[in-house]
């Protein structure tokens, strides 16, 4: 390697600027180079020839030739590179996830996550039909676990007290129960928890912060997964209906629970 004159062609690097004597293992790198006679991407690195367009970003990645890692866990021994890396690392001890699916609300650590989900869960594009139900999935893993509930299948046993899962992880999470492992820790009383979720949730108990507002009732919820389910409690049909009266109710229970007031009512005047 010569800083000044780059790298020379050889075998395992096949891809050589037209304009200078560099070469790459990948032709991505060499495009990437090329914008720098363009004038697009000036500053250069002078360790492997990979080039960007901020003296900032070049600065950063010189880090993976130096092993630099700046950004230091304040909950745990981790370094990190990139200052993404260490921000997405940061939210498994706080329990953040900003990241909310606008379908069901379930709320994730990382944007890559929620598309994950958004594709897995809402898109249309869902081939594998189960044969006992008629739901479909869009991916052959996904149905083999569905058809577990239909077969009772739980091939995942906790070897400490042999509860039986339909899914690894689930059993994962489970055996945190054993381990005392609680590695989400609250930041303002040093509770601790299994699952950032849980920890989110606890967080708003200290702040009192409930910023998902239901727009039927007004009911607000620190969580917008939580006030997803409580708006099918306003979406479910209400299919019960008072014989007394007009009201009709959702749950069989609160419908009883109403005609107990007629019969009171009724106990009353005779």
């Amino acid at each position: 390697l010569n800083s000044t004159q780059g790298i020379i062609y050889t075998e395992n690097r096949p891809y050589k600027c037209p304009y200078c004597s560099w070469a790459f293992k990948k032709s991505s790198n060499l495009l990437s180079h090329i914008d720098t006679h363009q004038g697009l991407k000036p500053h250069v690195c002078d360790l492997c020839g990979k080039a960007y367009s901020h003296q900032g970003t070049l600065q950063q990645h010189k880090r993976l030739h130096t092993g630099e890692r700046p950004y230091q866990c304040p909950f745990c021994e981790k370094r990190y590179i990139w200052s993404s890396d260490f921000r997405k690392h940061i939210r498994t001890h706080t329990g953040e996830k900003p990241y909310i699916c606008e379908e069901c609300g379930k709320d994730f650590v990382r944007s890559s996550d929620l598309r994950k989900h958004e594709r897995n869960m809402h898109t249309n594009n869902k081939p594998f039909l189960c044969k006992q139900c008629g739901k479909t999935f869009n991916k052959p893993l996904s149905l083999l676990r569905h058809e577990r509930t239909h077969l009772g299948e739980r091939p995942f046993v906790c070897p400490e007290c042999g509860k039986a899962f339909a899914l690894a992880s689930r059993m994962t999470e489970h055996r945190k129960i054993h381990s005392g492992v609680r590695p989400y820790t609250c930041s303002i009383c040093s509770k601790a928890f299994t699952k950032s979720s849980n920890l989110a949730e606890h967080i708003t108990v200290h702040s009192g912060v409930r910023p998902h507002k239901c727009s039927e009732c007004g009911v607000a919820f620190a969580t917008a997964s939580r006030l997803v389910r409580h708006q099918r409690i306003h979406a479910a049909k209400c299919s019960y209906h008072c014989q007394s009266c007009d009201m009709s109710f959702s749950h069989l229970a609160a419908l009883r629970k109403h005609q107990k007031h007629h019969a009171d009512a009724a106990t009353c005047i005779t």
